[in-house]
């Protein structure tokens, strides 16, 4: 990819992620998304088929970032905790909570499997995460992914319902007690 169409794709995935820190999915256009990137609607087009496929984009954006900077030793649940808490506005103007026509909750299940599974295919043989010990232990790992995708979308919910105004800690340390009870069972 030459540097002025990584450019403009990053320019267009930026301005995505400005307008969703003022306001939810659904209320965004793809005018609002040209003016904010300062592209007309053919460049749009060029990249992306509508906003649904650049909405995608911004999630695997959010997640290359996010573990790009996480730390090997630190669980699932601290990175999702840090990626909701990095990008709040973001979430609740995504979240299906505040969207009148658009179902999110495929994109949230994607995000999380993400990050489960990259994290799963780069851990070492570490005890540290119950979340891997469950998959790395699990007959069928694909399976064991799915199961605690839905747990985490679980609690983004109930985040969601609480307006993701749960502390960090909170949040944290209820996850990843679940999970580490489990593994000992």
């Amino acid at each position: 990819m030459s540097q002025v169409t990584e450019r403009t794709r990053n320019a267009i995935v930026t301005a995505m992620i400005s307008l969703l820190e003022k306001k939810p999915f659904d209320k965004i256009t793809v005018g609002d998304i040209c003016d904010e990137a300062q592209i007309n609607h053919s460049t749009f087009y060029r990249y992306f088929n509508d906003k649904f496929s650049l909405l995608h984009a911004v999630f695997e954006y959010l997640l290359d970032d996010l573990l790009a900077e996480a730390n090997t030793t630190e669980t699932i649940i601290t990175q999702i905790a840090d990626f909701i808490g990095k990008n709040n506005e973001f979430m609740r103007h995504v979240s299906p909570q505040y969207q009148t026509r658009a179902n999110l909750y495929p994109e949230f299940r994607l995000i999380l499997k993400d990050i489960v599974t990259r994290k799963w295919e780069r851990s070492e043989n570490t005890d540290d995460d119950h979340l891997i010990v469950m998959i790395r232990d699990s007959e069928n790992p694909e399976l064991m992914i799915s199961l605690i995708v839905g747990a985490l979308v679980g609690v983004v919910e109930y985040l969601e319902d609480n307006d993701f105004k749960i502390p960090k800690d909170e949040f944290t340390s209820f996850t990843d007690d679940f999970f580490r009870k489990w593994v000992e069972k």
